[in-house]
């Protein structure tokens, strides 16, 4: 039994180490109870397919492709969010490829509060 669970491991783990990765750094612009701020943001997403990504940003995300560079994104941090992101820069590369996206998230719940992100992104 041991040796599945080490085979069950490594075939889990070597799924993810050869998925596209996009490590994504940025500004997030929301609507608070004090008006307008902005705080730093980082987060890292993995391709699961062609069309669908699971990551991290500010709390688990999930996004699934539509059409050539827009996302409908689906997260759960401190509130679940529902949202749509747009890839409007591209620049592939050898091996690093860049992008300059921008996502917009309403929370679910609460106030209907919304949030703008603005990210840059390095993939590969």
């Amino acid at each position: 039994m041991k040796l599945v669970t080490k085979i069950a491991t490594i075939a889990t783990l070597a799924s993810f180490m050869f998925a596209g990765m996009n490590l994504t750094w940025g500004n997030v612009y929301t609507d608070g109870d004090d008006g307008m701020g902005a705080v730093g943001s980082f987060g890292v997403h993995f391709d699961v397919n062609d069309n669908t990504t699971v990551g991290w940003e500010d709390g688990l995300m999930v996004g699934l492709s539509r059409t050539e560079g827009t996302t409908f994104r689906l997260g759960y941090g401190a509130v679940p969010t529902l949202g749509m992101s747009f890839e409007w820069w591209s620049g592939e590369g050898n091996g690093w490829g860049t992008n300059l996206s921008t996502a917009l998230d309403f929370d679910l719940t609460g106030d209907n509060d919304f949030a703008v992100t603005v990210n840059l992104g390095l993939g590969f």
